[in-house]
């Protein structure tokens, strides 16, 4: 795949020539944001599973078997009101938040990022900040409801950004 370059606005003074204002940046390709992507899933499902089993296992509720466990006990869950399953989501959300808010907004790298060699940055090059990846990670909530298809815009943008980037104003780039 060939790579991509995206030409931003630099952080730097109005005093100096256009040329030297410009930042010029790789964009990151599909598949090394994909495999973020899941290192990232991974490590928030992961620690919200650990976090709700040894909940379960200080109030002595019954787990489920790993056959049972899965997207659609978790609806059936939150559909009959059970509370440990509307918590199960509240946690899943509220880590994911933290973990973007933080790693991705205010440090520019979530954990999947920075072992693929990537990192974010808005459209002026600079960090996210921490309003910005709020937002990136509201936005990235909405554009996987649709099967996907927000995160895979990715694939067919010219910048190869993908709608969660581009309604919080980030890019996704190679880390150099």
């Amino acid at each position: 795949m060939t790579s991509h370059a995206a030409t931003l606005a630099a952080p730097a003074s109005h005093t100096l020539p256009r040329d030297e204002r410009v930042l010029k940046v790789r964009a990151a390709s599909f598949p090394r944001r994909f495999v973020a992507v899941v290192i990232d899933t991974v490590l928030v499902v992961g620690t919200a599973l650990g976090v709700l089993a040894l909940l379960a296992l200080a109030l002595r509720l019954e787990l489920p078997n790993v056959k049972e466990l899965g997207p659609d006990l978790l609806v059936a869950g939150v559909l009959d009101r059970n509370p440990m399953a509307v918590g199960a989501v509240g946690l899943l959300f509220g880590l994911g938040a933290l973990y973007h808010v933080y790693l991705a907004g205010v440090a520019g790298q979530t954990l999947g990022l920075r072992l693929m060699g990537l990192r974010i940055i808005s459209v002026r090059g600079t960090l996210p900040g921490p309003a910005r990846g709020f937002l990136r990670y509201l936005a990235l909530c909405l554009a996987v409801l649709p099967a996907g298809l927000g995160w895979l815009w990715c694939l067919f943008d010219r910048e190869r950004r993908a709608l969660h980037d581009h309604l919080a104003g980030t890019f996704v780039i190679f880390d150099q």
